[in-house]
């Protein structure tokens, strides 16, 4: 297996320890202004997973939260009462840094969530939180960085009082505790998706609420190996039009809570008695109570699949794909 390879491996396991780690140095932020204020989080590629991840996390607790693409940032009415929560793990995303400047100069209160503390998008923050990924560049296939800040978002939504919130502070019990037991569950899951993949048609990746995020996050891992195409879809979307498009044998994950419904049966059910599909269900059954923290392995899981997928198809990969990692100026 190449270097390359070997180091974006590295960033998946790191997980065992990093977010335990990052629970443990969270630095509890304003409560009363993430109450009152009307929070819009931003990011890019993971990092806009990781800003989905947020919104979801502080809806969930009541608060008041959006996600958006960094360049959306002047579609939206800003001022002193709106806090910007901007996700770029290397503190290096131009649009990020962009977004929280114009944020900032209408008079929001900024916020970055990163792993470098030191990057240039911290220079627009009125406020760092750090997390502790524990990996060595940021030049691979993003991993710890990435469930690190999901992580700590986790951890900051559990500090407020809300009804989840007995509930949130027990699995993220659980989560400090089981790192090892989460990443050996999360690597046969892989293991056995990357087996049931062909590089002939795409992987659609199907999900809903927090664990869309983990759906996310496993197209980019696919899409980011370049061996096939990844498609994240909303549940109820793909009934509507992805079905249209369905060929006989193409692939499909289907990502669910624990316990499992009879509805995910059903909908699995047509998904290969109707449309053909080879599938795969997959859900944890680690004893987490949220769905909000049941997309973490999840989105472990998906990102030891691709990474086992391109092991099988490709080796000796030594980075990106050339010229189009470098097609658009992201850094």
């Amino acid at each position: 297996m190449s270097d390359f390879l070997d180091l974006c491996y590295a960033a998946i396991k790191i997980q065992e320890k990093s977010i335990a780690n990052t629970l443990e140095n969270v630095k509890m932020s304003n409560e009363r202004d993430l109450k009152r204020k009307r929070i819009i989080l931003v990011g890019a590629g993971d990092s806009y997973a990781v800003a989905d991840y947020g919104k979801w996390a502080f809806l969930s607790i009541s608060l008041d939260a959006y996600c958006i693409s960094p360049t959306e940032i002047g579609y939206i009415p800003l001022d002193s009462e709106c806090i910007v929560i901007g996700v770029t793990a290397s503190g290096r995303s131009i649009a990020t840094i962009d977004a929280l400047r114009k944020a900032k100069l209408k008079g929001a209160k900024t916020i970055v969530l990163t792993d470098n503390p030191k990057g240039k998008a911290a220079e627009e923050a009125s406020e760092v939180w750090t997390t502790r990924a524990g990996v060595e560049s940021y030049n691979v296939s993003p991993a710890s960085p990435t469930t690190t800040a999901m992580a700590y978002l986790l951890k900051i939504a559990s500090e407020i009082k809300s009804q989840i919130q007995d509930d949130l502070q027990y699995d993220l019990e659980i989560l400090s505790r089981n790192g090892e037991k989460m990443l050996d569950w999360a690597e046969k899951e892989g293991i056995a998706i990357s087996g049931m993949i062909s590089p002939k048609t795409p992987l659609y990746m199907i999900s809903d609420g927090p664990n869309y995020i983990a759906a996310q996050i496993g197209m980019m891992k696919f899409d980011e190996f370049s061996i096939i195409k990844g498609i994240a879809a909303l549940r109820e979307e793909f009934c509507h039009h992805h079905n249209l498009s369905i060929k006989d044998g193409e692939q499909v994950v289907l990502i669910s809570t624990n316990p499992i419904a009879p509805s995910d049966e059903q909908y699995l059910g047509i998904l290969s008695g109707i449309l053909n599909m080879q599938t795969y269900h997959l859900h944890n059954n680690l004893g987490l109570r949220t769905p909000l923290v049941q997309a973490i392995p999840n989105t472990i899981a998906l990102q030891m699949a691709a990474h086992f997928t391109v092991r099988r198809f490709n080796p000796e990969m030594i980075g990106f794909k050339m010229p189009h990692a470098k097609a658009f100026k992201i850094y």
